[in-house]
């Protein structure tokens, strides 16, 4: 807690000197949705700042797994931010990362998220790339892909050592307003080596349906 406490306290000095800037915020969620047996999952990342300089507040999970983090990010060119921040984890336990990472648009208007975790030991990678493919305007088919490697395990989160997954999607919505649109789509996870293991799961496919909504 005192490390979110003193980024956020750091954050708000440095939004102070952004001379005439406008101050701007969002609240974005990705995936929203209610899967069998009651269970929520979401992916939802939320900033407020100015151009050069944002707090950025993310949560993604599904049931009682979940991970959470904030994050100070500074523009470094028109299509790339740097972040450094911290995000804790959470299965049967509760474990608090470092992160540094890059987040933006690659060639190809690919959407980008590569993040470097420290903490506990050891060090670990997440990337997440994502696509967008306009049918028309209201019609969009969005396709990502996401992996994660660790140098070592955290079992209380189930987490192994090495390769941990390879998790690929693809969703199709529906922009009743760009604020609100519905979605279907699926998904396919592969976990490896340890993380296989101590989730007893190798692949796991995955009908969805939810909502993406931003305010």
């Amino acid at each position: 807690m005192k490390k979110y406490i003193a980024l956020l306290t750091t954050s708000i000095a440095l939004f102070a000197s952004e001379g005439g800037d406008i101050f701007r915020s969002q609240v974005m969620f990705e995936n929203f949705e209610i899967q069998k047996g009651g269970t929520f999952a979401w992916d939802m990342h939320a900033y407020a700042g100015y151009n050069k300089n944002k707090l950025y507040l993310f949560s993604e999970g599904e049931g009682s797994s979940w991970q959470t983090g904030l994050a100070y990010s500074r523009a470094i060119s028109p299509f790339w931010d740097l972040q450094i921040g911290a995000q804790t984890e959470h299965d049967q336990k509760s474990i608090t990362f470092g992160q540094i990472g890059l987040y933006g648009v690659a060639p190809y208007w690919i959407e980008t998220q590569a993040k470097l975790l420290f903490g506990h030991g050891g060090v670990g990678v997440d990337l997440n790339f994502a696509y967008e493919t306009l049918f028309t305007q209201k019609l969009v088919l969005d396709t990502s892909i996401a992996t994660r490697w660790m140098s070592k395990a955290y079992p209380e989160i189930g987490v192994g050592k090495g390769l941990n997954f390879v998790e690929a999607g693809a969703q199709l919505r529906y922009e009743i307003k760009r604020e609100f649109a519905p979605y279907i789509g699926v998904k396919v996870k592969r976990n490896f080596g340890e993380t296989k293991r101590l989730q007893g799961v190798k692949t796991e496919t995955s009908l969805v349906a939810g909502v993406r909504f931003w305010f």
